[in-house]
């Protein structure tokens, strides 16, 4: 079955929802109820016990895990490697047939070919499907060597360091090139409850929980007691489904809501707007 809900940017997102034949809204956890009412669309609203204080501030300093999402949210994987070009060069390894037969002819998101070759051929054409994962997975920690840090993404783990909270990484790009963006940036030092890439079986991929709850059986945190900070519907499905409040960041508000809505405690609409009430409450 061809991945399906995968998000379009103009860079396209390699935590995007793909298909893992589970359904991202199945779950409806009280976690994200933990931080009181908010409004995903004007990103106002009121906290725990009355706090007027920003709900996302309210949701990341209460929380004693804090996962984040790798592409779009630490980092700008694809940058200066181009995700449109990865994707061809994923193509022509597989060729023409292959992808016309797996739907995958013109797709410009390198992690949708991938996962549309794996899904037609992993019985049929083995040694084609480990061939187009090695070259992904090359093509991403190539990609991880040149990488940007998104705006507002280190200093947001600084402070959340300094709050004394554990953060880790969950992510559907490969666990080599997070590991080399983190350590090129000196940023592994802020990931103490560790790194999850992208399983073996694309089909565990987010919006599937298990990365997720890879994180929670190694911390010992309760889902309530964390939350997860990312840019796609396949990180608000796969939070939503162990019960762990949801912080979405991305420019585009209707994301959350179309075609159907996800459950998302809060959302804004990128990085740096998080930092302010952090530095405020330094000067409490």
């Amino acid at each position: 079955m061809p991945p399906t809900d995968t998000d379009t940017d103009t860079a396209p997102d390699t935590d995007a929802d793909t298909n893992t034949g589970t359904d991202p809204h199945a779950h409806t956890g009280a976690g994200a109820d933990a931080v009181g009412d908010t409004d995903a669309r004007t990103g106002t609203g009121t906290g725990a016990g009355g706090d007027d204080r920003n709900p996302a501030w309210v949701l990341l300093s209460g929380a004693s895990l804090v996962v984040l999402d790798f592409d779009k949210i630490v980092c700008d994987l694809f940058v200066r490697s181009p995700a449109d070009r990865i994707a061809e060069r994923l193509r022509e390894l597989a060729g023409s047939d292959a992808c016309h037969g797996a739907g995958a002819t013109g797709l410009a998101d390198p992690l949708v070919v991938f996962t549309r070759i794996h899904a037609t051929y992993r019985h049929t054409a083995p040694g084609l499907v480990t061939a187009v994962k090695e070259r992904l997975d090359a093509e991403e920690v190539a990609a991880a060597e040149s990488a940007a840090r998104m705006p507002g993404a280190a200093a947001l783990m600084e402070e959340l360091t300094g709050l004394g909270k554990e953060m880790a990484v969950v992510s559907n790009n490969c666990e080599l090139a997070v590991q080399t963006f983190l350590k090129r940036h000196d940023l592994e030092k802020h990931i103490t409850a560790g790194v999850v890439g992208r399983p073996d079986a694309p089909e565990l991929m987010k919006p599937d929980p298990f990365g997720l709850l890879h994180v929670l059986h190694g911390s010992g945190v309760r889902p309530v007691d964390s939350v997860m900070v990312g840019d796609s519907r396949a990180d608000a499905g796969a939070a939503q489904r162990v019960g762990m409040p949801f912080l979405g960041v991305h420019p585009d508000e209707g994301r959350w809501r179309r075609p159907e809505p996800v459950e998302v405690a809060h959302a804004v609409p990128d990085m740096t707007s998080l930092l302010p009430d952090f530095v405020a409450a330094r000067r409490v």
